[in-house]
């Protein structure tokens, strides 16, 4: 039974949760520069003047970004819980990130694109502290990423071709938080809830002259808001930056996650639109979970040969297994993936402008076994699959950015992509004359992607930018062989997309007005696009097969923007900051059919509304604080319904949810301060879902698709208690 909902104010001891500043020389485990994580105890500066991460400059203000780039500072990161990442991502225009248990399962969508599976993340390219979550065949994990341990989340919305090779989506780089240089901190974090939540964090940070340390341990563990959906994650992580001389930098970054989360099943509609608190039978029957360990460790050299050359070399390595009993079966994976990534950057003064370059290659491989079993009332099966897949990814980059007169500049890169799988049938021997061998040697031809933008600045606080930039997914190895049925998927296409985007950036009126926004069509071709198979007796979704479904045209619009209404260290209400983000999602198929038969069964979609996208997003917020320590934080978002079927006969509905924490902070004697908050989501108590599951077959039974969210509003409260101590220099 789900517990009763309570508000918990316990005393215990946390942090500020990392309050952390760049370095002198800022790098991480993959070249990746620039952790500019901002101080949650000062204003914060407008989104437009954040620094991005850039591997050519050490930080560009996002001004001079000729891309859509969404940010997400140490303190955005925890205006709620600070637990759950969908909670701040999801404030961002153009991104969904959606979780299909209490903090597993996740989808994330950049501009329409990842919603070609209802598993993981696809599609898109994924680093933590530069070292790859996307693995070499194309699937992100982000079931291991420990949210509290973020200080800045950095999401590239469209192609990033010229930097980082395929991915059609964007790019999503999560940085682990930095210790404040000449302090050495200890702290105590307890966080708990309603239904059961409990979150525990215990943390050292060390930021000296020559080297910064942060090491963090937690502990999580909820009920769930549903039967059988209790999860519990152990994590802990450790990061350092090393600095022996003026000239060179390494970074390292070790990880590991232990984490187990219960399955309840999927809803169908009249069960979700009734707040019914039940689970599929099945998923009971066979105890459904997803237990996962992973572990992460990467290394970094940065080394500046002369005041225009550096280079910026990295070698990572990172490993799970996953055990998953579900409705139908049981999969048991074990992978490894190791790679490395080098890069030269470049800077010029032709004729007084600035030329400012990057020359690089990355190169992953990711080997797996793959295990699946038959499953029914938690007795073990005959084995169904048993397959080891060896993938290769590697691509080569370079961008070139010039400064033009009159203030334009241009930039212009492109990428070469090699992609290869080995895949190995296991099951093909003298024991089983009649299986189908789904051995084979995949090789794609190398792919060139390039991109080409100009950007205009009007002073320095106001710009305007256009770009093309073409990206490139192929298919996964989970996308051509379907272990549950045991069959081969045959003749999938990878997916091709070009980008049109045009855009301006801002900073006005005393810095206090600032702005985002972006007019964009990305064009899509050999869409691949998933096919739920469901039970024709019950209707629970038995697993999903991919398709190449055709091309769709994403056209939409998006704007961030904030005002800061108060901004004054000295006055009593030092800050009043409200913010606003708008995404318009026209998302069309062109050319989609049901199939590639093209016989008198094949339908065609096209003109049909893209699944899984809703047209209109609304997020509207407010940041408020006293100079005495007082501060609350409010955030409201509104999703539109969204087509779940291609023949937009099924939608799920509209739904908004808003949230708010108030806290205090102040500092104690003797190095101590506390930081105390109390909050709520969904306060409002509406209904809505957390993910859908998309395409399921509405011919027979109704289908078991929705995951749900509470539908009451959730409590929680948390208290911080950090000591820090100055460094002395000699």
């Amino acid at each position: 039974m789900i517990r009763p909902l309570f508000v918990c104010f316990t005393l215990s001891a946390s942090s500020v949760l990392a309050q952390s500043e760049p370095s002198s020389t800022p790098s991480d485990a993959a070249g990746e520069s620039g952790h500019a994580v901002e101080s949650s105890e000062e204003p914060k500066r407008p989104a437009t003047e954040t620094i991005v991460s850039d591997t050519r400059t050490g930080g560009l203000p996002l001004l001079e970004e000729a891309q859509s780039v969404g940010v997400l500072t140490t303190e955005e990161l925890r205006r709620n819980t600070g637990v759950f990442l969908e909670e701040s991502l999801n404030l961002l225009p153009g991104v969904r990130y959606e979780n299909r248990t209490v903090s597993g399962g996740q989808r994330i969508t950049i501009r329409g694109y990842g919603n070609s599976t209802n598993f993981n993340a696809s599609g898109i390219r994924a680093y933590l502290d530069g070292i790859p979550l996307t693995d070499a065949e194309g699937v992100t994990i982000f079931d291991d990423l420990d949210v509290p341990t973020l200080g800045r989340v950095e999401v590239i919305r469209g192609p990033a071709s010229s930097l980082y090779g395929m991915g059609i989506g964007g790019v999503a780089r999560f940085f682990t938080a930095r210790p404040r240089a000449g302090m050495l901190q200890v702290s105590q974090r307890l966080l708990a809830g309603s239904y059961g939540l409990l979150r525990s964090d215990t943390r050292v940070e060390q930021g000296g002259e020559n080297a910064s340390l942060f090491l963090n341990y937690g502990h999580q563990e909820s009920d769930g808001y549903r039967v059988h959906s209790n999860d519990r994650k152990d994590t802990i992580l450790f990061s350092g930056e090393f600095r022996p001389s003026a000239r060179q930098s390494v970074t390292v970054l070790a990880a590991y996650t232990r984490s187990y989360e219960n399955l309840s099943g999927q809803l169908t509609e009249e069960q979700f639109l009734n707040e019914e608190d039940v689970a599929e039978p099945a998923y009971l029957a066979n105890d459904a979970h997803v237990g996962l360990n992973s572990v992460r460790f990467g290394i970094s050299h940065r080394y500046d040969f002369l005041p225009w050359l550096s280079n910026t070399t990295s070698g990572f390595t990172t490993g799970y297994q996953v055990d998953q009993p579900f409705a139908a079966g049981r999969t048991d994976n074990l992978a490894m993936n190791f790679g490395g990534r080098t890069e030269f950057d470049l800077k010029f003064q032709p004729l007084g402008h600035t030329l400012t370059g990057a020359v690089g290659a990355e190169v992953q491989q990711t080997s797996s076994f793959k295990k699946s079993y038959g499953l029914t009332n938690g007795v073990l099966g005959g084995i169904r699959g048993d397959l080891q897949v060896s993938a290769l990814q590697a691509n080569t980059f370079t961008e070139w950015a010039l400064d033009l007169p009159l203030e334009f500049a241009l930039t212009a890169g492109g990428s070469v992509n090699f992609v290869r799988y080995h895949i190995r049938d296991r099951l093909t021997n003298s024991a089983n004359p009649t299986h189908l061998d789904q051995s084979g040697l995949k090789t794609f031809d190398p792919v060139f992607t390039p991109r080409l933008a100009l950007m205009k600045a009007f002073a320095e606080n106001m710009s305007v930018y256009a770009q093309v930039s073409e990206g490139y997914t192929p298919p996964t190895s989970g996308q051509v062989v379907i272990p549950q049925a045991g069959t081969v998927n045959l003749d999938l296409s990878p997916e091709r997309g070009t980008l049109y985007e045009v855009g301006t950036k801002g900073i006005v009126l005393a810095s206090r007005l600032s702005w985002e926004a972006a007019l964009f069509n990305l064009r899509v071709s050999n869409k691949l696009t998933p096919q739920a198979v469901t039970d024709p007796d019950t209707g629970s979704t038995l697993y999903t097969i991919t398709t190449n479904g055709g091309a769709q045209n994403n056209l939409g619009f998006e704007l961030a923007t904030r005002y800061a209404v108060i901004a004054d260290a000295n006055a009593e209400l030092s800050r009043v900051e409200p913010f606003a983000s708008y995404t318009f999602s026209n998302f069309r198929y062109s050319g989609f059919k049901s199939d590639n038969n093209n016989n008198d069964k094949t339908v065609d979609y096209t003109g049909h509304r893209v699944v899984g996208i809703a047209r209109n997003v609304v997020a509207l917020g407010a940041d408020i604080m006293s100079r005495r320590g007082a501060y609350l934080n409010g955030t409201w978002q509104y999703v539109d319904r969204v087509p779940l079927t291609y023949d937009n006969a099924h939608f799920a509905p509209a739904f908004n949810v808003l949230n708010a924490k108030v806290g205090y902070r102040h500092d104690l004697p003797a190095g101590f301060r506390i930081d105390a908050a109390a909050g709520a989501d969904n306060l409002l108590g509406n209904r809505y879902y957390t993910m859908v599951f998309l395409n399921a077959n509405y011919a027979g039974p109704p289908p078991n698709v929705y995951l749900n969210g509470p539908s009451k509003p959730v409590f929680y409260g948390n208290v911080t208690l950090s000591y820090s101590l100055k460094e002395s220099r000699q």
